[in-house]
């Protein structure tokens, strides 16, 4: 099993959304890694829905997994992606 904690690579990093946008104190919309079909770790917030979703489908294509986009002002889950391992 790969280790859940590790880094998204670089190449994600380098066009990361939040450096697209102004500083926020709370930003709406949270991407997370769903593990275990119901236990959420949080890997970003941002504050554009459009950017989030955007940012959740780039991790997903360099770290398998299922991903979320959950909106703190509507507690509902706005996006989705699983991705899988590469044959």
């Amino acid at each position: 099993m790969k280790h859940l904690n590790r880094k998204v690579g670089a190449a994600v990093a380098a066009h990361h959304p939040a450096n697209d946008t102004e500083p926020s104190n709370h930003n709406e919309f949270c991407v997370c890694r769903v593990l275990e079909d119901c236990a959420l770790i949080q890997i970003e917030s941002l504050t554009k829905l459009r950017a989030a979703k955007k940012y959740m489908r780039r991790v997903a294509l360099h770290i398998p997994g299922s991903y979320v986009v959950f909106s703190y002002r509507s507690k509902r889950v706005l996006g989705k992606v699983i991705s899988h391992a590469a044959a």
